[in-house]
């Protein structure tokens, strides 16, 4: 009986590590764009600093990475104090992705897809890989030229309106957690 409960416990913890890869639980659109900037906004207001061997949550302020551990060096409650790690953390996902990047490797790109320009809603990010990720509010004008996003690619984090190609950004993909339904 003893052993039933065990290897049913370990079933349970199996399925909710493959919840970011296989998205094993499908969020409701509705639903997770909120979550997802309450998380965000939760951030923002505690001002971490921005460092990518140092991880952070809320309740439990900073903490070492652990590269030979879990993928992307710290999981959920804290997350790497970079961007990849701040949309990983906004996303409640297990573990800090690292910035989708070519040649593979685990990162955002395993857990997204892409997504046109147009259909972009609260909760989607930004990505230009290899270099950056932002996490996308909402658009601010008609034609879906300038958009309120969080971005950590710098202390503090900022929640700001940006120009879509604009001066100085880069050029993003948009896409869309594979979790959300």
């Amino acid at each position: 009986m003893r052993r039933g409960i065990v290897i049913a416990g370990v079933v349970v913890v199996g399925l909710g590590l493959a919840g970011d890869a296989a998205v094993r639980e499908r969020v409701a659109l509705a639903d997770f764009g909120p979550a997802a900037m309450a998380r965000a906004e939760a951030w923002f207001v505690a001002g971490p600093t921005y460092n990518q061997d140092a991880c952070f949550s809320v309740g439990g302020g900073y903490s070492g990475t652990d590269w030979a551990g879990v993928l992307g060096g710290c999981h959920r409650p804290s997350y790497r104090a970079d961007c990849s790690g701040f949309v990983s953390m906004a996303w409640g996902l297990s573990v800090s992705y690292a910035t989708p990047r070519g040649g593979g490797g685990r990162d955002l790109g395993d857990v997204t897809r892409v997504v046109e320009r147009g259909a972009l809603v609260m909760g989607d990010a930004l990505v230009r890989d290899g270099e950056h990720v932002r996490l996308f509010e909402r658009w601010v004008d008609r034609e879906r030229g300038r958009y309120l996003a969080y971005d950590f690619g710098s202390t503090p984090v900022k929640h700001r309106v940006y120009v879509w190609g604009g001066p100085g950004e880069l050029d993003y993909t948009p896409v869309r957690y594979l979790g959300v339904a």
